[in-house]
């Protein structure tokens, strides 16, 4: 028998075919939701394995990292928005200039640091959804 052979799940017939990993749940979608995780979960078997308490901490953990997301999308926003305050400063007057410009400048700065704590508490949060998940997904299988 090749080493082909012993690799190929459909080789034996009498094996079920094994569960699609973790991580080929998780990688296609970057954002999987815990209806679809627990969905997927049981599609093989055709019965859940999980407890509503998984399921209730999955959903709390998916909400904080989408707060997260949505902190993340406005801070992105405002720092576009801000960016166009040196243009405007062209067409204000001369004494207003220097403030106005010197504003958008320092909210910029302030805006920026924002949102590089932000992204940090993202990373954080979504290791702990993925980790939740998988300790999930291993107690299932």
């Amino acid at each position: 028998m090749s080493s082909t052979d012993l690799n190929n799940e459909d080789y034996f017939s009498d094996h079920p075919k094994r569960l699609p990993s973790f991580d080929d749940l998780f990688r296609p979608q970057a954002q999987l939701s815990p209806e679809r995780f627990f969905r997927n979960l049981g599609q093989p078997s055709g019965e859940s394995h999980c407890s509503e308490d998984d399921f209730q901490r999955a959903v709390f953990l998916f909400r904080r990292l989408q707060s997260t997301r949505r902190t993340i999308s406005h801070l992105i926003i405002f720092l576009i928005a801000v960016s166009i305050v040196p243009f405007v400063c062209l067409a204000l007057p001369e004494d207003w200039r220097l403030g106005v410009f010197a504003t958008g400048i320092g909210s910029e700065l302030i805006a920026g640091a924002l949102l590089f704590v932000e992204h940090g508490r993202w990373q954080g949060r979504r290791r702990d959804y993925c980790h939740w998940l998988r300790l999930v997904h291993r107690r299932v299988n």
